[in-house]
């Protein structure tokens, strides 16, 4: 198969104030772009936990794209912020797992930016194509059901440490004292914790207690 004939099937999630905006007027205004995403609207950037990006990637799909609004423009503060903070710690992610950390990206676009939008598009469909196929792709384009709870689904890891699979809870701390407060949390929920560096911050990974899985 060549890959200049090959479309790949790519996850989109839009962020509603921006990106599905951006999207919805690309569509109104006949602006073209490859049909090569499907996309997910959420309320912020932020919303997208790293499990559902990698759960995308290990069902299948060749990429998972993120449109958020731009910098200093989140309606919600500062959401895009933390969007913006895990992008690099789930492109390590992917890489650990032996996946191309090309097969995610983040992109900030206004309301206003068809165009942009169209051009980002072709130009991830473009790099994924170069890319190649996921090798765990199968025929279909399917968007596997991402809004389980996050660390207990059927991902088979996030993260090993001691040969054991810990699952990153997606938020960043950037001091010990929130983290360990937070830690209680997970404890609370019969999970076990671990608080590990990272280069942004602080991240709890997470894992079912023995005595959890098997109730």
């Amino acid at each position: 198969m060549e890959n200049r004939k090959w479309t790949p099937r790519i996850l989109a999630f839009l962020c509603h104030w921006c990106g599905y905006s951006c999207a919805d007027l690309a569509g109104t205004s006949r602006t073209s772009y490859p049909p090569s995403i499907r996309t997910i609207e959420v309320m912020c950037s932020c919303m997208v936990h790293p499990d559902w990006i990698i759960k995308a990637l290990m069902s299948g799909l060749d990429g998972v794209m993120i449109f958020g609004c731009h910098p200093g423009e989140c309606h919600y503060g500062t959401g895009n912020e933390l969007a913006a903070q895990r992008q690099d710690i789930v492109s390590e992610t992917l890489e650990e797992m032996g996946m191309e950390p090309e097969r995610f990206s983040l992109h900030w676009v206004s309301a206003a930016e068809a165009r942009r939008f169209a051009g980002i598009v072709s130009s991830v469909t473009e790099k994924i194509r170069r890319i190649g196929p996921n090798p765990l792709s199968g025929d279909a384009f399917s968007v596997p059901n991402l809004m389980e709870k996050p660390g207990v689904s059927g991902i088979p890891f996030i993260h090993i440490m001691d040969r054991t699979s810990y699952y990153w809870d997606g938020n960043i701390y950037n001091d010990e004292h929130t983290a360990h407060k937070a830690l209680t949390r997970y404890f609370d929920m019969e999970l076990e914790a671990k608080l590990v560096p990272a280069k942004q911050g602080l991240l709890i990974y997470t894992r079912r207690s023995p005595s959890a899985e098997k109730s």
